[in-house]
């Protein structure tokens, strides 16, 4: 088993938040995240895990999507959010934000906590990773820096017998 990592460099981003958990709000505030991947599997016929250049201008095309954006949970048990006149209005309890819909990137989950955030740019890696470079991977785990010393991960394993043509 071989394993390839990236980090540091420009895979970072810079977007505003905010968490809602427990009845509780937390204020408007945003991070300058940083993204680290770890892709572990067997060599290519080319004799490596994955192409480390190739690795670092995906991620990087994912960071330029979250970058400079209010990042909305879409999938929110505890935000009551409307989506009118270019602009998106979000609600919790008395608070209400309006943004410029230009400015939002609306999400695909739950909620944006580093774990939540690991777990989308996991999904869009795995996305742009062509099926044939797929196959000789075991696993992909990200992580998300919201603060130094503060990182999240998720990691994403490949199951061989699920994979059409593969061996178990």
């Amino acid at each position: 088993m071989y394993r390839v990592e990236v980090e540091k460099g420009n895979m970072s981003f810079s977007a505003a938040h905010f968490i809602s958990f427990g009845g509780k709000c937390e204020r408007l505030h945003g991070h300058n995240y940083a993204v680290s991947a770890i892709l572990e599997g067997n060599l290519t016929e080319d004799r490596y895990v994955f192409d480390f250049v190739e690795l670092k201008k995906t991620i990087r095309r994912i960071c330029d999507r979250l970058d400079h954006h209010f990042l909305l949970p879409m999938q929110s048990q505890h935000l009551d959010i409307k989506e009118a006149d270019e602009e998106w209005e979000i609600r919790f309890e008395n608070r209400r934000y309006v943004f410029p819909a230009e400015d939002v990137l609306v999400l695909p989950v739950d909620s944006i906590t580093a774990e939540r955030l690991a777990e989308y740019v996991c999904g869009q890696l795995i996305e742009s990773v062509k099926e044939q470079e797929r196959l000789s991977l075991t696993s992909i785990t990200v992580g998300v820096e919201e603060a130094p010393g503060q990182t999240a991960f998720y990691q994403h394993p490949f199951q061989r017998d699920k994979i059409p043509g593969s061996t178990p």
